[in-house]
């Protein structure tokens, strides 16, 4: 038995061994219902509502997991990107105009195109790949 069912019949027999009369014994004992429905129906609402938002956190969790995953992919995809050394990239000599490949340095600003000899600046943050403010 439950505190409160223990506790619901110490209140039943404490009224019943004290108002003798049957009238007031029964006016009593459904004033003491009428207040534990009462406090039932609360709970029972609390109750009913945790376990709603229960469910909302669950259904966030697993909308959350999933999304994890997808963020997991995402980022496995961008460490093998990083992880590749060899860049490679396309440099048009701007004096002969001889389009050639070479690995990603960005310690190196200068190049040697293999055609025609000719040193000329790289940059390697610009589209074009070559400085051609500085042919002159």
């Amino acid at each position: 038995m439950s505190n409160l069912e223990e506790e619901y019949q110490k209140m039943i027999e404490t009224l019943e061994n004290t108002i003798k009369d049957k009238k007031k014994l029964d006016f009593a004992k459904k004033q003491l219902d009428n207040i534990v429905s009462v406090v039932v129906d609360d709970c029972t609402h609390v109750l009913d509502k945790y376990d709603e938002k229960m469910n909302e956190i669950d259904m966030k969790n697993k909308t959350n997991e999933m999304r994890i995953v997808a963020l997991e992919e995402k980022l496995k995809y961008f460490e093998k990107m990083i992880e590749i050394e060899d860049y490679d990239f396309f440099i048009t000599c701007p004096y002969c105009g001889f389009e050639f490949q070479t690995d990603y340095d960005d310690e190196v600003d200068e190049i040697c195109c293999p055609e025609c000899g000719q040193l000329f600046d790289v940059d390697w943050d610009d589209d074009n790949s070559t400085d051609e403010d500085d042919e002159n």
